[in-house]
Order: structure tokens, then C-alpha cells, then sequence
């Protein structure tokens, strides 16, 4: 994906929008982890929901997914 096709999600719990794009994707634990430069173990146990992630680990592989998790609302989106 190119930086014009970035995902964005909203209303969504950010640990779900991950392991969602994660298994849309068909990407493995090991193929999440390493594209992500984070622990292949880690990524396990979060797509296990057996732990969750810190931010540090979350930034990581969102940017790794070309995921914009939180976007500036909209005019008609604050009222």
C-alpha cells in the first residue's frame, strides 16, 4: 500500500483493528513481527489475546500496516 491508500478506522478498540488488518491481510505473527521490527513472541501472544502490546510496539506495527489509527475529526464529526 502507497502513503495515499493509508487505512484509517474508527469507533473500533485499536487491539482489534490490528489483529483484523493482521488476518485481512494473511500475515503471519512472524511476518507481522519482522516487518515491524518488534518481538515475533509478542505479536504471538497479542493475536493469541494473550497480552496485550505497550504503545511503543502498537506505533510500530501500525506503521508497518500503513495504519492511521487516530485522525483529526471532521467539521460534522464533533458535534
Amino acid at each position: 500500500m502507497g502513503k495515499a491508500q493509508k487505512e484509517s478506522v474508527r469507533n473500533k478498540p485499536v487491539s482489534q483493528v490490528l489483529r483484523e488488518t493482521i488476518r485481512k491481510r494473511g500475515l503471519t505473527a512472524y511476518a507481522t513481527a519482522k516487518q515491524a521490527g518488534v518481538s515475533v513472541d509478542a505479536v504471538q501472544r497479542f493475536l493469541n489475546d494473550r497480552r496485550g502490546l505497550n504503545l511503543e510496539t502498537v506505533d510500530k506495527i501500525a506503521e508497518s500496516l500503513e495504519l492511521t489509527l487516530c485522525d483529526e475529526a471532521t467539521p460534522d464529526e464533533t458535534a
